[in-house]
């Protein structure tokens, strides 16, 4: 494809301070050159747009202007651990893992906890739990009136919500910048989080990382919680 078939100049000049645009937007945009230009071929410009980092895509047939940069947890070497141990014992299971510490690169100030969060299927809670708990020695299920080991690397078992946004990274199920934002906005564990502190989180993942915000409010359906989570994005932005 011929790079002034794009129009790059004039596209940054029209979409560049937009919050997103659409399909439509960029079929109009392409139709005020050539008239005659299909979807098919706009969507082929679209693609190659994409490819090359001059837009981003934020959504389902919703773009923004600029390189995206995808969200990239770091995966300590426990994880690694725990994920063999779970694919070992558990095979057939759908699991992820993540680890507090993942905050600490959009917090304003650090967490020093080393808290292991192991969320999977509901109805396996309570065997991955004891499971773990034969390898490991601090374990915790979540909700629960055990005490919390202070000080200690520990592991929590929790339900993994079904429909739960998850990525591979390194072959270790993990979780997405979606679900981290609205686990974190919506989950009474997180709730030393509030206020200052998760608008700063907030207002650091979408300024460094694209967000899909159509997967996110799909996410935060499943909590009942898409309207809560909406209307407090659009306070911080």
């Amino acid at each position: 494809m011929k790079k002034a078939e794009l129009h790059i100049e004039e596209l940054i000049k029209s979409f560049g301070d937009k919050d997103y645009f659409q399909l439509v937007n960029l079929l109009a945009f392409y139709r005020s050159f050539d008239p005659t230009v299909g979807e098919s071929t706009v969507n082929w410009r679209i693609r190659t747009l994409v490819k090359t980092g001059v837009i981003q895509r934020i959504g389902r047939g919703k773009y923004k202007y600029g390189m995206g940069n995808n969200y990239m947890p770091q995966i300590p070497q426990k994880a690694l651990k725990i994920n063999n141990f779970m694919k070992t014992n558990f095979p057939y299971l759908k699991y992820l893992i993540w680890n507090i510490s993942e905050i600490n690169s959009f917090a304003q100030h650090l967490i020093n906890k080393d808290t292991y969060y192991v969320e999977v299927e509901r109805d396996a809670v309570d065997a991955v739990f004891e499971k773990l708990r034969d390898r490991y020695k601090f374990v915790l299920r979540l909700k629960t009136n055990e005490d919390v080991y202070i000080g200690e690397s520990i592991i929590i078992v929790r339900s993994l919500i079904t429909g739960s946004p998850i990525q591979l990274i390194g072959n270790v199920p993990t979780t997405t910048i979606e679900k981290l934002l609205v686990d974190l906005f919506t989950d009474k564990e997180f709730e030393f989080l509030r206020g200052n502190e998760l608008t700063h989180i907030f207002n650091n993942a979408i300024s460094k990382y694209t967000i899909n915000l159509d997967k996110l409010y799909r996410y935060a359906s499943r909590k009942e919680k898409k309207t809560a989570i909406a209307d407090y994005i659009k306070t911080i932005k």
